[in-house]
């Protein structure tokens, strides 16, 4: 089963706490490449999770979380976000698709070149076969962008490469995985 990048998005962003925005200021991240790393449990492999690359700059990490908070503000009845220091809690029942997924998750920051997400989250319906998913979000900052790519360029699992601008402006983008099988990234917080 395919879904769409800006389904896979959506899901990813309410799930992995781009809401946040709605209620705090996030830190700001460095312009650059980031490299991000979703790991869910239950989901049966021995391989490392999938690695995803991207290039983001102020304006790139502005857009994300603009689309972020609109798909929240959408799809989402409850958006309870609170920040202690480095450390950001969300708590949020959302709609998707028919089902209703209520999310706990926990993100916690290193200065401006690494975020890590903890995510548990129930689906009722289930989603895409699942009832309940943890998901775990490692991203850090490599260095700069490399030349053949620019901001706004995404480097997926399988080598296929997009541009976040033309996906968001509603340009035509290739399928990902469903979730559980490791496609899909969540944006950098702004």
């Amino acid at each position: 089963m395919n879904v769409s990048i800006p389904r896979t998005l959506t899901v990813s962003a309410l799930a992995l706490c781009a809401s946040a925005a709605l209620a705090i200021d996030l830190p700001t991240m460095k312009p650059g490449l980031w490299e991000t790393q979703v790991a869910r449990e239950g989901t049966p492999t021995k391989a490392p999770p999938p690695s995803t690359r991207m290039c983001i700059d102020s304006a790139t990490q502005k857009e994300m979380m603009e689309m972020g908070m609109g798909a929240a503000k959408s799809m989402c009845t409850k958006n309870d976000i609170r920040r202690d220091g480095m450390k950001v809690f969300g708590n949020s029942e959302c709609k998707i698709g028919d089902s209703t997924m209520k999310s706990q998750s926990v993100t916690t920051f290193t200065g401006d070149t690494a975020y890590k997400i903890d995510v548990d989250a129930t689906y009722d319906p289930p989603f895409m076969g699942r009832a309940t998913t943890k998901t775990h979000i490692d991203a850090k900052w490599t260095g700069a962008c490399p030349p053949d790519m620019q901001p706004g360029d995404v480097m997926l699992p399988g080598g296929q490469k997009i541009n976040m601008h033309s996906v968001m402006s509603g340009g035509n983008a290739p399928p990902l995985p469903p979730p559980n099988m490791g496609g899909g990234t969540p944006p950098p917080p702004k």
